[in-house]
């Protein structure tokens, strides 16, 4: 549903969790929530941002924004989820963020 869409920006909503913006010519924009952890979902709601990003969300700005959303795979059956960003003809653009849910 969001593979295929460009990472236009990076924010953090608080400590754990983070919002990217996604978007794609003549589609409504997505946000892909992330709280680490936890979860993750789109939305198409804007959350309250942290008025200064983080170390992390400026080093994640840095490596994918105007960067494609390539895949978002599971690990077999584990709770690990692969968010794949890059650009279709260069492999080697492809950058990794790995999420590891937890049990409550």
């Amino acid at each position: 549903q969001i593979g295929g869409f460009w990472v236009n920006n990076i924010y953090d909503v608080d400590a754990r969790t983070f919002l990217i913006k996604l978007t794609l010519p003549g589609r409504e924009k997505e946000l892909l929530v992330i709280e680490s952890g936890v979860r993750f979902h789109t939305s198409k709601y804007v959350k309250d941002k942290s008025d200064a990003p983080s170390g992390f969300s400026m080093k994640l700005r840095k490596h994918i924004r105007q960067r494609r959303l390539l895949s978002v795979r599971q690990f077999g059956e584990d709770r690990v989820v692969d968010f794949c960003f890059g650009l279709y003809d260069k492999p080697e653009s492809e950058f990794h963020i790995i999420l590891e849910l937890y049990a409550a």
